[in-house]
């Protein structure tokens, strides 16, 4: 039996409005946190998947970071590789053309000089962010992967061996070796440095 004093359209549309205040405020939620479950009281299954995968997204832009690094470490230590080997290559041709007998030796011997200070320069300064890997042997592990397993997550790398390019590692061949091992048309030959 209804009362006089119970209005029913007034209670059906205060019930209306309540349920309009809760759902604005979970899509207020929403919409400043930019997720469907903001709080492990939303659903916590989902919640828990979201933050493992929240910290993965970290750990793969840190491997993204680190294969950059990488990257461009590796593309300066080539490019002084390709340096070097030009001026090798032009050092060779000085060399060779100091075979014949009527050239100036002295002035090719300091044109080859300047050539080895110009390798010097290209392999001391040919560093990226503090490592150089034309100028020692040592071996750089470049962050590469996450792997996932049962037991947790281990970081996996890829492993790049420097070379050392420095002066004083190229030994030099007798290619026009006479009987004494050095040939009479060629005494000119390059030494390396200390």
């Amino acid at each position: 039996m209804s009362s006089i004093l119970t209005n029913t359209s007034a209670m059906v549309a205060l019930q209306t409005m309540k349920g309009i205040n809760a759902g604005m405020n979970k899509v207020q939620a929403e919409i400043s946190t930019g997720k469907s479950v903001g709080s492990a009281k939303d659903n916590a299954a989902v919640w828990a998947i979201s933050k493992v995968m929240e910290s993965d997204v970290k750990g793969f832009k840190g491997i993204s970071d680190s294969l950059s690094l990488g990257s461009s470490t590796i593309s300066v230590a080539r490019q002084a590789a390709e340096t070097v080997t030009n001026l090798l290559t032009e050092m060779k041709g000085k060399i060779v053309a100091a075979q014949e007998d009527n050239v100036d030796r002295s002035k090719i011997q300091t044109d080859v000089a300047k050539l080895r200070e110009q390798i010097v320069s290209v392999v001391g300064s040919a560093q990226f962010n503090g490592l150089n890997l034309v100028n020692n042997n040592d071996t750089v592990n470049i962050l590469a992967s996450l792997d996932r397993s049962a037991t947790g997550v281990s970081a996996s790398s890829i492993a790049v061996a420097g070379q050392d390019l420095s002066i004083g590692n190229y030994v030099a061949k007798a290619v026009f070796a006479g009987s004494d091992g050095v040939s009479d048309r060629c005494r000119y030959r390059w030494l390396p440095g200390p």
